[in-house]
């Protein structure tokens, strides 16, 4: 296609330069990276890599958007620069090391991890890594650039919660991720919200390997650990980790996700649990569903399940062996259950909207119908997530969805049988 390098913009990577700034993020020619001591935009890493703003930074490396400029397309850098231990003068690009031995020896691991995720370049619920390189007295590797939320930004979104069968469709993929590196014996030892990505499919990233390799022996392990997601035996220096540990991991993640309450710290619920059961915070789903995800939350390794098959199974109430398959939404039916649609059945198979205005809305009510707004809410299908939305749009008197009102121009998802209602006994029931 060709780059209008006249007008690209090296922080964002869009054309957009228009008298000295971007018009997509708003940085300025010749803007100064955050933080100081990462590689200046611009910056070009193995004769082909163009570096771009920074997309964030943590104790052991820096990500930069980043160019491939053979096939133009955007694409993620990680270098690997451990604070403390690494150090670069701003706007300069060699780095050097505080204490060799400890450097050398993280960033072993630094590609250890990424030698790790390249063997699953072909795995759709991994991130990809392209490439793996040595430059600037440091270590990089390439992998896809992901476009989307992290699940913790995903829940924020839908305010801090999601209902089970979304829940479900995104951690469907993690578990077939996780599922898949188990098998080598690997173990991820750092899910959560954060290291989930929600695209345009579901990614399990940033695999850390680094970051517990150059804590060491010199440093606790409990510097890595994220509360609430880690068990007790990662806070153990020789505490036996497998499987179990990244299944406790990501019930946490789970029930984080359905109640919006993180779980307490593994070493004090070995003092006194405290974690409440699932059932009694409000949270619909199935009995089994509750129940796998307590005991995969079991403080003792020996408690929980022991792979992910199991807990695969125990979630859906089925037997070991048989898989869990979610269709794919192509249509929904509604049925009328009272009002002007009452007895009524009606199928779409994309969107539908619903109010008095026969111009706008495919499902019309008659001019007359008290409380239902001209435009009053509309349901669509989101191929991406698998899922039925219903947004309110902007309606005077509000939508209901099994008794809740959901805000004035706000979305959420609707699980089969759902019940959602309008206007005085306006009430439908969704399947698909």
């Amino acid at each position: 296609m060709g780059l209008d390098f006249n007008r690209l913009c090296l922080k964002c990577f869009n054309p957009a330069i228009v008298s000295g700034r971007c018009t997509c993020c708003g940085a300025k020619v010749g803007f100064i990276q955050e933080p100081a001591f990462a590689l200046p935009a611009g910056t070009i890493l193995a004769g082909n890599y163009l570096v771009g703003g920074v997309l964030g930074f943590g104790g052991f490396g820096i990500t930069y958007l980043g160019l491939d400029l053979a096939r133009e397309t955007r694409v993620a850098i990680k270098e690997f620069m451990p604070a403390g231990t690494a150090s670069r003068s701003p706007g300069q690009i060699n780095m050097t090391a505080k204490n060799r031995e400890n450097f050398e020896y993280g960033l072993t691991r630094f590609y250890d991890e990424a030698r790790t995720v390249y063997k699953y370049r072909h795995h759709p619920n991994i991130v990809h890594v392209y490439k793996l390189f040595h430059e600037n007295q440091t270590g990089y590797y390439v992998m896809e650039y992901l476009e989307g939320d992290d699940f913790k930004h995903f829940l924020r979104r839908y305010g801090g919660r999601t209902d089970f069968n979304t829940l479900m469709k995104i951690m469907l993929p993690v578990m077939d991720a996780l599922e898949c590196v188990h098998k080598d014996h690997v173990i991820h030892r750092d899910i959560s919200p954060d290291n989930i990505f929600v695209g345009e499919t579901v990614k399990l990233i940033d695999f850390g390997a680094a970051r517990v390799a150059l804590a060491g022996q010199s440093k606790s392990l409990s510097i890595i650990l994220k509360k609430g997601f880690a068990p007790e035996e990662q806070y153990r220096t020789h505490g036996r980790q497998g499987p179990w540990t990244d299944i406790y991991a990501l019930a946490g993640t789970m029930y984080y996700a359905l109640s919006g309450v993180m779980v307490p710290e593994a070493p004090e619920r070995l003092v006194d649990d405290e974690l409440k059961d699932l059932r009694t915070l409000n949270v619909a789903l199935p009995d089994y569903s509750a129940a796998a995800i307590m005991q995969a939350l079991a403080v003792r390794a020996a408690n929980r399940y022991q792979t992910v098959e199991d807990f695969r199974c125990a979630l859906s109430g089925q037997t070991p062996g048989r898989a869990i398959t979610m269709s794919p939404v192509s249509a929904f039916r509604l049925y009328g259950l009272q009002g002007f649609y009452a007895g009524a059945s009606l199928t779409a198979e994309d969107s539908i909207t619903l109010g008095r205005d026969p111009v706008t809305c495919q499902l019309v009510f008659p001019q007359n119908t008290r409380g239902v707004s001209k435009v009053h809410c509309r349901l669509r299908i989101d191929p991406v997530r698998n899922l039925v939305y219903l947004k309110d749009m902007n309606s005077t008197y509000g939508t209901w969805v099994n008794g809740h009102l959901i805000g004035r121009g706000q979305e959420t998802a609707l699980n089969c049988a759902d019940r959602f209602a309008f206007g005085e006994g306006q009430v439908f029931e969704i399947e698909f």
